[in-house]
Formats: structure tokens, C-alpha cells, sequence
């Protein structure tokens, strides 16, 4: 059995993560799902069925998902994009709520329809896109095997 790995500094998990390969990571509030979002009926941030209306690009009905490169789930791929959106988060939050960070390698099995796609203004951010039209409901269960495979770092705001 492998000796379990402690890491006693930023640095060092750094590290350890460059030798990984490429990842995909977002922060998420402690206890919120890391890939759907609470319901909100109003605003800018209004869900259906826990997506964003803001992320992807939903056809007029609501019901359908359509194929956009340039729009969907957002994921930062260096250091420096990870706490400039955790920056923002902890402004929202004004610091009381904790973050996890949740992570995936790049080359990660994710299911079909979906794809991560570079954010043509920003090479450090990542889109989680829609490659195929789907339904709504589709998106969600698919969103739901993601967060299965993403791995966690407990309250890894704090080291952010």
C-alpha cells in the first residue's frame, strides 16, 4: 500500500499538482453542490433546474440546451484564475462561508455532450460546454456524473 502524502505547504501542493497534468478546478461555498446551482427564479442568476440561465444557452421554450463553445460551466485551469474567482466569491459571501475547491484532470472522462473548451478572452478559464443539443433534464444528469468524478479540497479557500 502507498504511504499517505501530507503537504505542509502551498508549494508543495503545487507541485504536486503540476505533475498531475492539466486541471480544471472550481471553488464552491462549502455545502453547495459543485456543479448545479441552488433554484433562483429571478435575475441574472435565475436556474432551471439547478443550471444557470447565464452559463449555457437554452433555446427560447427553456427546455433545451443548445451548443455554444463559448458558454457553460465555468472552471479556472491556473493558480492565479482560482483566486481571482475565489476573490469574487468571498466578496459575495463577505468571508463568512467557507470554500471547498473542487478539481478534475482535463483528460478526465467526462460524458458525451459534454467538453471543456477554452474561454477565448481568458486562456486561465474554462468553459464545462454543451457539444450537441440536449433537454434540460439531460444536462442536469449529466452535470451530476461530473460532480461524482471531481475530487475536493476541503476548505481549500483557505489556502487560496
Amino acid at each position: 500500500m502507498e504511504a499517505l502524502k501530507q503537504y505542509k505547504c502551498l508549494t508543495d501542493l503545487r507541485e504536486f499538482l503540476e505533475t498531475l497534468g492539466e486541471y480544471r478546478a472550481r471553488p464552491i461555498i462549502k455545502g453547495d453542490h459543485p456543479t448545479l446551482y441552488k433554484e433562483t427564479i429571478n435575475g441574472k442568476y435565475r436556474t432551471v433546474m439547478g443550471v444557470r440561465i447565464c452559463d449555457y444557452q437554452f433555446s427560447a421554450d427553456e427546455k433545451w440546451v443548445l451548443p455554444n463553445p463559448q458558454m457553460g460551466l465555468s472552471f479556472s485551469s491556473t493558480w492565479s484564475n482560482l483566486k481571482f474567482v475565489h476573490g469574487m466569491q468571498t466578496k459575495r459571501t463577505k468571508g463568512l462561508k467557507p470554500v471547498d475547491v473542487y478539481w478534475i484532470l482535463s483528460e478526465a472522462d467526462i460524458p458525451p455532450g459534454l467538453k471543456f473548451e477554452e474561454d477565448k478572452t481568458n486562456p486561465s478559464h474554462y468553459f464545462l460546454t454543451v457539444t450537441e443539443k440536449m433537454l434540460v433534464s439531460q444536462l442536469v444528469e449529466k452535470l451530476k456524473i461530473v460532480s461524482y468524478r471531481l475530487s475536493v479540497i476541503q476548505e481549500g479557500g483557505r489556502a487560496i
